[in-house]
Order: C-alpha cells, then sequence, then structure tokens
C-alpha cells in the first residue's frame, strides 16, 4: 500500500511539474525595442537605427525572433579620408529579420544571449556632387552640382551577443552589439539599447 501511495504521489507531481513547465514557457514571448548607434563596416557612414522583434520560446535556452528594423547613416565628414569629392552620402533601409537566440546563462538578475539570423533589406541609397565635381559607380552616375539615388534589395546574415538586464518579472532591459552584412557587400555594426517585456 505505502509503495502504491509513493508511486501515486510521484506521478501527481511529475504531472504538476510538467504542466507548470509547459505554462511557464508558454508566458516566456517577449515583446524587444531597441533604439542605437549605427555604422558602417568603413567607418565613413554613421547613423542610428530602431528595431522591433517579437521573441517566441523554444525550449528553455532557445528563441525564434522575427523582427522589423530601419536604419538611417550620413556621411562622416570629419573621419573620412576621402577628398571630398561626394558633398552627401545618406543611406536608409527598412530590413525585415528573423534571428534565432541561445541563452548559455540565465539567472534572476541577468541572461547572457547569442543569436544568429538572416535579413532582408531594401536600401534607399542618396548622393549629391559638388561644383566641378562627378561620381560614378555600377549603380549610379552624377555630373557636376547634382543629386541621385537608388534603390537595391539584398539579403544578408546577423551574428549578436548581448545581455538582459531582469528589472522585474515582466520587464528587462536589453544590451547588445549586431553585426549584420549583406550580400552585395554593404555591412553595419549597431549598438542597441531597449527594453524588453514579456507578454
Amino acid at each position: 500500500m505505502k509503495t502504491k501511495t509513493f508511486i501515486l504521489i510521484g506521478l501527481l507531481f511529475l504531472v504538476t511539474e510538467s504542466t507548470y513547465s509547459q505554462d511557464f514557457d508558454e508566458s516566456k514571448n517577449q515583446i524587444r525595442i531597441e533604439a542605437g548607434y549605427a555604422f558602417t563596416g568603413s567607418g565613413d557612414l554613421n547613423g542610428f537605427c530602431f528595431y522591433n522583434e517579437y521573441q517566441r520560446s523554444v525550449g528553455n535556452r532557445f528563441k525564434i525572433a522575427p523582427g522589423v528594423g530601419v536604419l538611417t547613416f550620413f556621411y562622416d565628414f570629419l573621419n573620412s579620408t576621402s577628398d571630398y569629392s561626394i558633398l552627401l552620402i545618406n543611406a536608409n533601409c527598412i530590413s525585415l529579420d528573423l534571428t534565432g537566440y541561445y541563452y548559455p546563462v540565465k539567472n534572476d538578475y541577468f541572461d547572457i544571449e547569442a543569436g544568429l539570423g538572416f535579413y532582408v533589406r531594401d536600401w534607399h541609397w542618396i548622393y549629391a556632387t559638388g561644383p566641378d565635381i562627378s561620381y560614378s559607380s555600377r549603380d549610379l552616375t552624377l555630373g557636376p552640382d547634382s543629386h541621385g539615388d537608388y534603390f537595391k534589395t539584398a539579403p544578408g546574415y546577423t551574428v549578436s551577443i548581448g545581455t538582459i538586464l531582469k528589472v522585474s518579472n515582466r520587464t528587462g532591459i536589453s544590451i547588445r552589439g549586431v553585426y549584420q552584412n549583406d550580400t552585395n557587400g554593404d555591412n553595419s555594426v549597431t549598438a542597441r539599447v531597449g527594453v524588453r517585456i514579456t507578454i
């Protein structure tokens, strides 16, 4: 009789524990909103970024996150070593991302996060030239004192690392660095800060 009682209590505990774990995982879906500083790999363009992500738990240490982002870059005259043949370069893009995250460290105070994913980006490049100066590339040709723009869509990959500082059970501060590289050779590095809210 005692053995049957212990077995029934043990089975009841396992069923209760597994139900709790499922509910816990299902409740750990988040929305992340971030903003930050962005610059290109060559360093001649810098600007800012905004990103929104929906994170869905896949087990205890993995998340899948579709996201939408906006990046805006401006030509950095002060740090440029060029001959100033271009008066203006401005690049804007909208990005659709899908990133997988792994959490090697999770505790009550912070999580460490590593991400890998891919995206599709729609670029809008704007150029302007000065007096007596022309500009030519495979995408755009400009004469003196003129301006022009072109659009380009390209896929790419994302690598990120960061941490989530837990403020409460439902809120955390996200701090991370992200490297992204397009198939057309345009790459960017962003330093982002934001908030992650459990829904």
